[in-house]
């Protein structure tokens, strides 16, 4: 998870934030600039979209600058975003 935090994290370092990441739609964060298709996909991320999505992110947006390579174990993805619904004010 502390690869998530130094990516992402509440502050927009080589991430978007992600306070308020639960109902928001893809590529819309103030003050990051997104890839094209990342703004196009209009994923609305909520915990099926997330749950798919951290399982292989240029997978489920092709041509997105996420270079993390996502979590393969279901019991990884489903703590992580359990975690962020806590963390994000989701």
């Amino acid at each position: 998870m502390f690869n998530v935090l130094i990516c992402f994290g509440f502050w927009n370092f080589s991430g978007p934030n992600l306070n308020g990441l639960f109902g928001r739609q893809s590529g819309t964060t103030t003050g990051y600039s997104y890839s094209a298709t990342n703004k196009n996909k209009a994923v609305t991320w909520e915990e099926n979209t997330l749950y798919d999505y951290l399982l292989n992110p240029k997978k489920y947006i092709p041509g997105t600058k996420m270079v993390f390579p996502g979590l393969k174990k279901p019991q990884e993805r489903a703590d992580l975003i359990a975690y962020l619904k806590q963390s994000t004010g989701s």
